[in-house]
């Protein structure tokens, strides 16, 4: 375990922004879902967040951080252009 304290600690103001639909998310938590994404979708970063936000029964926590994965996602990715 990490000495480092959990960036996701419940407060006050996370529990009231959760309450009323407002999810947090890390910069850690969208590099680990990019990594875990582009392995899902042999590097297809964008259109697999995408398709997975179609999935039905998507909680709506894991919903922000697809669509947080997207707009951190580089321009170049979003054109789909290979490198």
């Amino acid at each position: 375990m990490s000495d480092r304290p959990d960036a996701r600690q419940t407060t006050r103001w996370t529990a009231l922004l959760d309450l009323i639909g407002i999810h947090q998310i890390t910069a850690q938590e969208i590099r680990a879902e990019t990594l875990f994404l582009g392995s899902r979708h042999q590097g297809r970063i964008i259109e697999g967040a995408r398709l997975e936000l179609k999935a039905p029964e998507l909680s709506a926590y894991r919903a922000a951080l697809l669509r947080a994965v997207i707009r951190a996602a580089p321009a170049t990715e979003t054109t789909g252009a290979d490198q």
